[in-house]
């Protein structure tokens, strides 16, 4: 009897144990990128293309931002006027993400006499917040 008591015993611990390691592999620390778009009548005809470590995520109209969940760490961040492929020529903005926080990035459309240019620059979230409150969310994203 002892013996059998010593194994169900046995059993239940290494079997608690395997649900602890399980719970612990399936929760990945996430946090969120927001996209923020409100570029003015300049350039507001085009959507713009976002991508999150050279993957394609979404294309942003004006007035629009989107949110995408990102494992916690650092990560680059572009946006490119068309193509649903990273060119090599867009700067690329490395932002940090805390598990279980949210980092904004601004896209920026700048314009020049020979060039226009769009970039990437993580704001506040206060800052984010006002900008927001003038925005709708693109859920589509495609």
């Amino acid at each position: 009897m002892n013996k059998n008591l010593l194994l169900l015993i046995l059993i239940s611990v290494l079997f608690i144990g395997s649900i602890e390691a399980q719970e612990t592999v399936t929760t990945t620390q996430t946090g969120k990128i927001y996209f923020l778009r409100s570029t003015g009548f300049a350039g507001s005809a085009q959507a713009f293309k976002t991508f999150i470590d050279e993957k394609f995520v979404c294309k942003l109209n004006n007035k629009k931002y989107s949110v995408h969940e990102v494992p916690a760490g650092k990560h680059k961040c572009s946006v490119q006027f068309g193509g649903q492929k990273p060119k090599e020529g867009a700067e690329k903005f490395e932002v940090e993400v805390e598990a279980g926080k949210n980092t904004y990035v601004q896209l920026v459309f700048e314009t020049g006499f020979w060039i226009n240019n769009v970039y990437c620059e993580e704001v506040t979230e206060n800052t984010a917040n006002q900008k927001m409150s003038n925005m709708s969310e693109d859920t589509d994203c495609q």
